[in-house]
């Protein structure tokens, strides 16, 4: 994977945005750092037309894989359970988690 592009947001944390070279598949990697230490990482995976399908959300003790399922909903994979939140719309928690 090669690095295409970083910028360093308003509130310190720092975006990076990945490309295969193999796919066209990109990720982009949001990394949050209070006082030099990494505190979390969010990494959203997305097809070579920018359409996300996988969010990985990390931070001490948490492990959270967010998935797009075929209609749209959001599915969560945290601590060995799987949720479905049938009414919970993908691309919406990929804004929030974000921020775009």
């Amino acid at each position: 994977m090669a690095l295409i592009n970083e910028f360093r947001k308003l509130d310190g944390s720092l975006m990076r945005t990945y490309k295969n070279m193999r796919n066209g598949n990109i990720t982009h990697v949001l990394s949050n750092e209070i006082g030099g230490k990494r505190i979390g990482v969010k990494a959203v995976n997305c097809d070579a037309r920018q359409n996300p399908y996988r969010i990985i959300d990390i931070a001490k003790n948490r492990h959270d894989i967010y998935e797009k399922a075929q209609d749209g909903s959001t599915i969560l994979h945290s601590n060995g359970k799987t949720q479905s939140f049938p009414n919970l719309i993908f691309n919406t928690v990929c804004e929030r988690i974000f921020g775009k």
